[in-house]
């Protein structure tokens, strides 16, 4: 053994066997692997039973092919060591004649790689996960050549295959914005005056020609601290669903500043109205009682005199009438029933005078506002509604007949304005209302959490139906009660 001794104890980890499989010998740094206490507990065994179980077939092909005159050979195994802990070793082969034919072993304690590749492999794992996850491209450029490797993401979220870029920094130069290839060149040039890192957002071309906009990260490598920079290294953030979002949530905030305005204009309105109203009745109304006062006793004096009589006679008449304008004036501005009577006798005053003046007849059908009152703002928001849906009515519908339902539910409030003339084509879903009426409607309706539905068809009539939840509608849930 003497030979072998030499031979592998000028290899730590030694051990021969011979060309039957059997271990012959083995230097004390095998031992001590394979946690033998001397050799005797292992010559004469084969050498599988060192190893587990799923590294016999590879060892089993490593020495047949010594056996069948390779020179050498190398296989990863699990070496059974100290209280049965598994040890990953590199094993080498190599035939040997020496002192008879025999293959010397060599074996190479590789644990600290083995946990070093692991721990890299899931380094590198996380990182894939992390830049999926945030759905960010990675793209490594090497200045001295211009080569840039771009993650397959990267070239996804501009709409190309992987082979479609080639892996230079001309395709980058080519797909970006000419009007950001300033901001671009000013980046490159802060990292070379120094600057550990920079992030700006560029557009890149898409392949189907529009441009995205992207949040562009960047690293500086340097070989050494101060040297100069070799690669840059940076990710990719798609930033069009970031931008969508704050696009929606401008308009948004933009649409509730508009229907707050709004709200604000049509109850200052309503408050201007009520005001205008209340000045009109109270001085109008005593200076016009006034007036037929003094026709009265105007009349009286000339009682005698038949040449001034039609003339007294016809200042009571235009008297008479102003009186009646001005009351209707003021009952189009505010009528004092919704004030002090609500909403159930405000409309049913407005539409039986509606209908006297316009000549088409008309029904006001009631359910469930005997008792309690709906919020003034609720109250003033429908009146206005039947208001301007019966204005259309006889301005364009050229009916013949018109119904009013205003119904309280225990769940919603409706309000339904029926007419049986020539109807129109209403707007397309999710359409704003042509003209200023129907689009007035809808939005005095929005302002108290109604919605506005318009059933219309050339020829069938029209039917506007006006529905809001009834805790919305309850006195003091909308505005002022």
């Amino acid at each position: 053994m003497e030979p072998y001794r030499q031979l592998v104890e000028r290899s730590p980890n030694g051990i021969v066997i011979s060309r039957n499989d059997r271990i012959v010998f083995a230097n004390p740094a095998a031992l001590q692997l394979a946690d033998a206490a001397s050799a005797a507990e292992i010559l004469g065994t084969p050498l599988c039973d060192l190893f587990d179980a799923g590294s016999h077939a590879a060892l089993d092909s490593l020495i047949a092919a010594c056996q069948h005159g390779g020179a050498s050979a190398h296989a990863d195994a699990r070496l059974v060591g100290r209280g049965g802990a598994l040890v990953d070793v590199d094993v080498t082969a190599a035939a040997i004649d020496d002192d008879g034919p025999a293959i010397e072993i060599v074996l190479r304690d590789i644990t600290r790689r083995r946990r070093a590749e692991a721990a890299l492999r899931e380094s590198e794992e996380r990182l894939t996960l992390a830049f999926a996850g945030a759905q960010e491209g990675v793209w490594d450029w090497d200045l001295s050549t211009g080569a840039v490797v771009y993650s397959p993401r990267w070239k996804e979220m501009l709409g190309y295959a992987d082979e479609e870029i080639e892996p230079h920094v001309s395709a980058w130069e080519r797909l970006l914005h000419p009007d950001d290839r300033a901001r671009a060149d000013g980046l490159y040039e802060s990292v070379m005056r120094g600057a550990t890192s920079y992030e700006a957002e560029l557009r890149l071309r898409h392949k189907d020609g529009y441009y995205v906009h992207v949040l562009t990260r960047g690293l500086p490598l340097r070989r050494e601290p101060g040297g100069p920079v070799v690669r840059i290294v940076g990710t990719h953030f798609d930033l069009t669903e970031r931008r969508h979002a704050e696009e929606m949530r401008e308009r948004e905030r933009a649409e509730r500043a508009r229907t707050e305005f709004l709200g604000r204009l049509m109850f200052a309105q309503e408050d201007e109205r009520r005001r205008i109203a209340r000045e009109m009745h109270d001085q109008f109304g005593e200076q016009l009682t006034a007036l037929g006062r003094r026709l009265g006793l105007l009349k009286d004096a000339c009682a005698g005199q038949p040449d001034l009589m039609p003339h007294v006679e016809a200042l009571e008449t235009v008297a008479a009438q102003l009186d009646r304008d001005v009351d209707h004036l003021v009952w189009e501005l505010r009528p004092t029933a919704l004030d002090d009577l609500g909403l159930r006798a405000a409309l049913a005053n407005y539409v039986a005078n509606w209908s006297k003046r316009v000549g088409i007849p008309a029904e006001l059908h009631t359910n469930g506002l005997l008792d309690d009152r709906l919020s003034t703002d609720v109250e003033t928001t429908l009146y206005r509604i039947a208001q301007e849906a019966l204005t259309n009515v006889a301005k364009h519908a050229q009916a013949q007949h018109a119904e009013i339902i205003l119904e309280r539910r225990n769940d919603h409030v409706l309000l339904i304005i029926e007419d049986d003339g020539v109807g129109f084509e209403p707007p397309a879903a999710g359409a704003s209302g042509d003209g200023f009426g129907l689009r007035g409607m809808e939005e005095r309706a929005a302002l108290v959490g109604a919605t506005v539905l318009i059933d219309s068809s050339i020829g069938r009539g029209t039917t506007i139906l006006v529905r809001m939840a009834a805790a919305a509608a309850a006195v003091g849930a909308v505005g002022q009660a």
